[in-house]
């Protein structure tokens, strides 16, 4: 029992009983990987629903900023991105406390207390009496958003161990991490130009719809349903003295809880994991950076209204579809050759990179086209029609990088998640209110979105350099011959559980 499991399932400090693996009970209930497809189902979509209104909610002021700004007195050009901003930095310590938990205590208490947080303190922004109180309740607000989009790829590890039906799930929530941003500004819009608070009220609507789902949701960490189901026959064995196992007993360790929170911090000095997150990043930020350009552009060169400009994000969602519809496609591509034996299709790389590598040009194809044809002379469907490129080419991106480190990380998908949604949400809250008004007021559209376009370039070779040296990096990352060795363990027969 000298060995320590990484994952914080297990631990040196931790009482811990030596238990048979074989299941005490129904084989049918070992694991959420035996649940029945319904409720795969239903789990499934429990957290993609719960994914879809906390990223509705992160750029929900953004479609009512004149009410906003105007209720609270706010002048500064600096600090009118400040409510999306400061939901991202909720972002960047949300997903640092509540993905290594979900890999320690289980993934339900996780969503439970991450998504109690997100409602309380959206009734706590309408309420809000001030603009320091609004932007730290905004600030609240992304740390509980943080758990759907970083614990959602391991929950989708423990009931799909298949991995076409996990990159299916992936690939929808992926899907509604895109589109809810986008439809957030056109509630905001059209619901809050007069009375700003509508648009919490409405979050709160479609988050109480949400909770009955969530409060019947099981619990999916194998770890934790075998340590319920192993003190469970334990107790049962002791009662017929028929107990016989080892125990270790030793005082529980603030070092190695510690740990485990860090872990999202160690995963990111991994090559695989971040040069992805150097990738979702830039465009992690040109997507929320447009929530402050898109008014600038098409309320100033065209003079639309709130709502009416808050729907030239619809072309983003749009290809946002697109792009499953391709990543589909390309799946089913690909398992057919994989039926024919062909060599390249039996490489792991080869599942979900090129999408990847499609993505990146098209995003910025979609910069250079915004950037050249957003003028008063050029018709504003034009413009508004470069937000397919980008929808397709920003879903592709993030769908097939995330499902790579899922497949790669396994039960420590989690871990490697949030390391991405963390880098990425330091960057994007510093640069949204330094950026977004003096990039386009003094560079122009046209040039900012060429300056935009041209950092994406740069960065297109990484998931063709992923293709050619990701086996290398795997067969190197600390983290995957962790996992490697625990399936070794387990595969001998015995499971260290903690009590």
């Amino acid at each position: 029992m000298a060995t320590e499991i990484e994952s914080g399932i297990v631990s040196k400090s931790l009482e811990v009983h030596v238990v048979p693996t074989e299941p005490v009970g129904d084989p049918a209930e070992v694991g959420a990987a035996g649940l029945s497809s319904a409720k795969k189902l239903f789990i499934c979509t429990t957290v993609i629903l719960l994914n879809f209104n906390v990223t509705l909610g992160s750029s929900l002021p953004s479609g009512a900023g004149p009410a906003l700004d105007d209720h609270f007195g706010v002048t500064s050009e600096f600090q009118k991105p400040l409510p999306v901003a400061v939901f991202l930095v909720g972002y960047i310590f949300g997903p640092i406390i509540f993905a290594p938990l979900s890999e320690s205590w289980g993934r339900r208490p996780v969503f439970l207390v991450s998504f109690g947080i997100y409602t309380a303190f959206t009734l706590g922004c309408a309420l809000a009496p001030n603009w320091p109180v609004f932007l730290f309740f905004r600030f609240m607000l992304g740390c509980g958003a943080a758990a759907p989009q970083t614990v959602s790829g391991g929950l989708f590890c423990d009931i799909y161990p298949d991995l076409r039906p996990r990159g299916l799930a992936v690939t929808v929530l992926g899907l509604t991490s895109n589109v809810g941003p986008l439809v957030g500004p056109i509630i905001s819009g059209f619901t809050s130009t007069r009375v700003w608070q509508w648009q919490f009220w409405a979050a709160l609507i479609l988050a109480g719809v949400n909770w009955p789902m969530l409060l019947c949701m099981p619990e999916t960490f194998a770890p934790v349903l075998n340590a319920r189901r192993n003190a469970r026959g334990a107790t049962n064995l002791q009662k017929t003295g028929q107990l016989a196992t080892s125990v270790i007993k030793t005082s529980f360790s603030l070092r190695e809880q510690a740990k485990v929170l860090a872990r999202p911090i160690r995963i990111l000095s991994e090559p695989l994991v971040f040069f992805t997150d150097l990738f979702i990043l830039y465009q992690y930020v040109i997507f929320f950076l447009y929530f402050g350009a898109y008014p600038v552009i098409f309320r100033g060169t065209y003079s639309m209204s709130n709502g009416v400009s808050a729907l030239m994000f619809i072309p983003i969602g749009i290809g946002a579809v697109l792009a499953i519809v391709i990543f589909v496609a390309w799946d089913r591509f690909h398992r057919a050759n994989v039926a024919k034996g062909t060599p390249w299709a039996l490489q792991e790389e080869y599942r979900r990179l090129p999408l990847a590598c499609l993505g990146g040009p098209l995003f910025a194809l979609s910069e250079f086209w915004l950037g050249w044809t957003a003028r008063p002379n050029i018709h504003w469907a034009v413009p508004a029609l470069s937000g397919i490129p980008l929808g397709i080419g920003i879903d592709l991106t993030f769908l097939a990088l995330n499902n790579y480190l899922t497949d790669a990380y396994d039960i420590y998908s989690a871990s490697a998640l949030a390391s991405s949604v963390f880098t990425r949400n330091i960057l994007a809250a510093i640069l949204l209110p330094l950026t977004t008004y003096p990039l386009y007021q003094n560079l122009g559209t046209d040039w900012a979105c060429t300056l935009l376009g041209l950092l994406c370039v740069i960065l297109t070779p990484i998931p063709f350099a992923f293709i050619r040296w990701g086996p290398a990096m795997r067969r190197r990352s600390a983290f995957c011959q962790k996992l490697a060795r625990m399936k070794d363990e387990n595969e001998s027969g015995n499971l260290a559980v903690p009590l």
